[in-house]
């Protein structure tokens, strides 16, 4: 057993025959049958405003406008977002629609996702019945009034009348919902999270001419470094359009889109996750002692900048790859959802991350006039020289 619904592709359908419904019940008196017939005209009254409630309720009406309940968000207000982890728990593909259900599918996915009392199908439902209920209460008033109404106008045109505003309304409310669509999809809704990504080949070569570098202490901790590298996963924080990547669930982004996503994006740092499994290196939390350095000119003529390419280690990890080096919390590969492959989206952050860092634990604000650090423009290893513990 599963709600009920209307999938979005029925809408024109669903907004006539909702105005038309509408128009049509204004025109019923229960003067237009006997006494003794007129329970069960109060009784169809009544289904046929609960009915009606239950269609401009449903999603083909409503559109993305009623896309959700707003209990969740209204309850959002009073709890945390991030009081725990994450679920990556997935709808199965041949569930698209609401109420959409394939026969094979499992009817317990579709009721967990769609049928809580907070959910928009649900509160239709609820909101239908209510509709009925009241319609049946307050049917000798209405009737009443309707038939003082017709009283004071000539024969019929009460009726018409009563059948144009109402349906009407119907009619207006389903233009509307057009137009705030319209008018949402003017403003591109932009969110901000995490996707992983292969490491570019200029950054790694960058890397790796790095840690080949002498060593003050030994090269011990620059294998250690390459080998957490070899079999690490890299993660890049970006702002991406909610209304083309809806939902919270992780998204594999084809070639074109993921290229799409980075596009101009300034990312400073690339999170690391190295396989558990690495050698740790000691000391455990510290900037790595060699830094690479390149120099590049400033938007202002004749001037010039530093930009430093470094490693963060954190409990014997390497943490990131920065032109700075923000401390961060420890992260290895077995971090990451298992299904994480590169080019996935990760709308509602990574399963990691703590109450405490929060989902901005590697945003940092880039200034309008600081230098571009877009992937491309990271450093290639002929545009380096090197510094060893600040020298």
């Amino acid at each position: 057993m599963r709600l009920p619904d209307i999938p979005l592709r029925h809408h024109r359908t669903v907004r006539t025959a909702a105005a038309l419904g509408t128009g049509a019940l204004a025109l019923v008196r229960r003067r237009d049958v006997s006494a003794e017939r007129q329970t069960g005209l109060r009784a169809g009254n009544a289904l046929a405003n609960a009915g009606l409630t239950w269609l401009t309720g449903s999603s083909a009406f409503l559109g993305r406008v009623g896309g959700s309940s707003g209990l969740n968000e209204f309850l959002e207000v009073f709890t945390s977002r991030d009081s725990g982890p994450v679920r990556y728990a997935s709808t199965p593909a041949h569930i698209s629609d609401v109420g959409a259900l394939d026969s094979d599918a499992d009817a317990d996915t579709w009721w967990d996702e769609h049928a809580s009392v907070t959910s928009p199908a649900f509160l239709n439902a609820v909101t239908a019945a209510a509709a009925g209920a009241a319609s049946w209460a307050l049917w000798p008033l209405t009737e009443r009034l309707a038939e003082k109404v017709d009283e004071k106008l000539p024969s019929g045109v009460g009726r018409g009348l009563n059948a144009v505003v109402n349906g009407g309304i119907v009619a207006l409310t389903a233009v509307l919902i057009d137009k705030v669509e319209s008018w949402a999809d003017d403003v591109e809704d932009l969110d901000y999270a995490p996707v992983e990504i292969e490491l570019p080949t200029h950054i790694r070569e960058s890397v790796n001419l790095l840690l080949s570098q002498p060593h003050p202490i030994g090269q011990t901790t620059a294998e250690a470094v390459s080998e957490q590298l070899d079999t690490a996963r890299f993660v890049v924080w970006v702002n991406y359009p909610r209304t083309e990547y809806p939902g919270n669930e992780p998204i594999t982004l084809a070639p074109d889109q993921l290229a799409e996503v980075i596009g101009d994006e300034d990312i400073e740092r690339i999170d690391v996750y190295p396989s558990a499994s690495s050698p740790r290196v000691v000391p455990g939390t510290q900037t790595y002692p060699v830094v690479g350095i390149r120099d590049t000119m400033d938007k202002e003529p004749g001037a010039t900048s530093v930009m430093e390419l470094s490693l963060s280690i954190v409990n014997g990890y390497l943490d990131g790859i920065s032109f700075s080096a923000p401390d961060s919390e420890v992260r290895v590969s077995d971090d990451l959802p298992a299904d994480s492959v590169p080019g996935t989206l990760h709308p509602e952050g990574l399963e990691q991350e703590s109450d405490d860092a929060g989902y901005w634990s590697s945003f940092e604000i880039i200034d309008e006039e600081e230098q571009s650090t877009m992937l491309a423009t990271w450093p290639a290893p002929d545009q380096l020289t090197f510094r060893t513990d600040g020298n």
